[in-house]
């Protein structure tokens, strides 16, 4: 046995499901044991949070209600035929599995794939519309701190590190942009990047001893042709959709904070987006599922950076993301039970579009009752 075999056990313990369900515990109780009891005492914070008045209660109530479903939208655009119902539904379940589960991005996306693939759609297009929602999402994070820097600069109030933040988000946003232009457009680039990334995970199968990558190259080319096809019409509306999702977001904190009350409440709003543009940046990398711990600490340090109050600043966003974070969880759940009884799966008029011609619900037992190899 050489020693490269001896230590993949150990390489997978360490990065395996275990080692991040650890990593999560660590520091949800890090943060909410440890780190915010010293910086307010959580008996004034729930105070201040039992102070709202029911018109505060119902604002917020309705602002959560129409955010949890605001990102359906941006998959009703990217994959075509899917409707707004059945976007609702898949974002819900998609994004209670993101939140609770260890590694959430990996199993929300696996399964939005499933519901979509039940819903009769091909796996090509549902690949297109992953990969475009999750890039256009980064675009509109990338490219907040710039927003809240020009709102700050016209006040006469821009942050130094804000500055920094917003030069880095737009040099990357624009490295991004150009590589996603480049292989939509250039079909030469696209070719190139697909054989530089086949190589890439090649060398890496063969260090894990896994199965070589192959195709890549007509599978990016079929890809690139789809997804310029389908911007070159729905570019803007999805572009809408992703902001509008972001904006409501942003609303919501604000929303709260001022519905909290406390010191500091009234900091002007620019601040507010300065802090929930970081910390949108922050939690890129989902170190834990929905950036449990990680968002809460990161809002909290922000807001009591520009002015807030420790009381309020820990008020606000702990409210704010019981309502972001901890509400689409029973949401979801609800919608995956829905989905498991048919919801969604019923036959319709007509063809989806990039959908096979089977039933979707007779499909989908079937690749669930196929033993597998």
């Amino acid at each position: 046995m050489t020693v490269e075999t001896a230590q993949q056990p150990l390489r997978r313990a360490l990065t395996g499901p275990a080692a991040r369900a650890v990593l999560t515990v660590l520091v949800v109780v890090a943060v909410f044991a440890f780190v915010l009891p010293r910086i307010a005492d959580y008996a004034q914070v729930w105070e201040l949070v039992t102070a709202m008045t029911w018109l505060e209660t119902a604002l917020l109530a309705g602002l959560a209600a129409v955010h949890v479903v605001s990102y359906a939208p941006v998959w009703a655009v990217a994959l075509p035929g899917l409707g707004w119902r059945r976007a609702v539904l898949t974002d819900l379940a998609s994004t209670a599995v993101s939140n609770a589960v260890p590694v959430g991005f990996a199993f929300g996306v696996g399964t939005t794939a499933a519901m979509h693939r039940s819903f009769g759609f091909a796996p090509a297009p549902i690949t297109r519309a992953v990969v475009l929602t999750g890039v256009w999402n980064n675009f509109v994070k990338l490219g907040m701190p710039v927003v809240a820097l020009l709102s700050l600069a016209l006040t006469g109030d821009a942050d130094r590190a804000l500055a920094v933040a917003a030069v880095s988000g737009t040099v990357v946003l624009v490295l991004a942009l150009g590589a996603l232009v480049a292989v939509l457009v250039h079909r030469g680039a696209a070719i190139t990047l697909a054989r530089a990334a086949e190589r890439l995970v090649g060398r890496l199968a063969r260090r894990l001893r896994r199965r070589q990558p192959s195709g890549w190259e007509a599978r990016v080319d079929r890809f690139r042709a789809d997804s310029l096809a389908l911007l070159r019409r729905r570019w803007p509306a999805l572009t809408v959709a992703a902001v509008v999702n972001h904006t409501l977001l942003f609303i919501l904190l604000i929303a709260t904070l001022r519905s909290i009350g406390g010191q500091g409440a009234d900091v002007g709003w620019p601040w507010v987006l300065a802090v929930f543009a970081l910390t949108r940046l922050v939690t890129l990398v989902p170190i834990t599922p929905g950036a449990v711990g990680v968002a809460e600490l990161s809002y909290v340090a922000g807001l009591t950076a520009v002015g807030v109050g420790a009381v309020t600043a820990s008020g606000a966003v702990l409210l704010f993301r019981a309502l972001t974070w901890l509400l689409p969880i029973p949401l979801g759940l609800a919608a995956l039970v829905l989905w498991q009884r048919g919801a969604g799966q019923e036959p319709a008029a007509g063809p989806v579009p990039g959908a096979p011609q089977a039933r979707p619900q007779a499909a989908w037992k079937e690749r669930l009752d196929r033993p597998r190899a």
